[in-house]
């Protein structure tokens, strides 16, 4: 069976949005949101209480945890009491959350230190595969370590960079794509054969579900757009929008 594909885009603070989220959610035509910002900053509650009246029930998030969890105490010491607090924060917005976004730094190797820190911190947080995880050193591609994640029942997320290897990953039975850029970081346009590559690696590795980010700034609300428009003509569904 097809998986149900949602889109979005890293974020809606951009040239191409006239009106914050209100105009996203009204008027994007996408059927997902990533929250980039909380990487940078704790939003305030009434952001976050915000944020829920005004999302459709269709629409699925992704909320990219703090920088101090993850680049700074780096899973260890207070990394834990602060990923708490975070986690309370997005209380009133949680049911419409998918997944909470651990962006591992590019200096975290697969170290037996960091494993062990690593496998305790998914244990504590006790999320499933609600808990996606980006990795940024190469070598963690590997199937070692996707197999790793699949049997702690965590999603990894593949990603689509310069850099860093393509390859769809399905550890969950979900695949949860970030769209970097293909040939420059975040300002890549990505063409339909591009996007079409993309999408048939997803469907071939068969997961129930499928979420895709764009993360490539100026461009990522047309390319978002244009992925939709080529699963439609595939006779994928996109739940809340066809």
């Amino acid at each position: 069976m097809p998986p149900e594909l949602y889109v979005g885009t890293s974020g809606w603070v951009y040239d191409w949005n006239p009106d914050g989220f209100e105009w996203y959610a009204s008027h994007s035509g996408l059927n997902a949101v990533e929250l980039n910002a909380s990487f940078y900053r704790y939003p305030f509650k009434a952001q976050v209480e915000g944020w829920r009246r005004r999302s459709p029930s269709f629409m699925r998030w992704s909320v990219k945890v703090h920088r101090l969890v993850t680049h700074v105490y780096k899973l260890a010491g207070k990394a834990y009491d602060r990923w708490v607090s975070f986690l309370e924060l997005f209380k009133p917005l949680d049911h419409l959350i998918d997944f909470y976004l651990l962006q591992l730094p590019p200096s975290a190797r697969p170290t037996s230190s960091f494993v062990d820190r690593l496998e305790l911190f998914i244990k504590e947080a006790g999320l499933g595969p609600r808990l996606a995880i980006e990795w940024r050193h190469p070598d963690w591609f590997h199937e070692r370590w996707s197999e790793w994640c699949a049997k702690r029942e965590v999603t990894v997320v593949s990603v689509d960079s310069p850099e860093l290897p393509s390859t769809i990953i399905n550890t969950s039975g979900l695949v949860y794509v970030r769209m970097h850029g293909r040939t420059s970081w975040y300002t890549h346009e990505y063409t339909l054969d591009e996007l079409s590559e993309v999408l048939g690696k997803i469907v071939r590795s068969s997961p129930s579900k499928a979420y895709v980010f764009f993360n490539n700034n100026h461009d990522m609300l047309h390319n978002a757009r244009e992925l939709l428009e080529l699963a439609r003509k595939s006779g994928l569904k996109a739940p809340g929008l066809f």
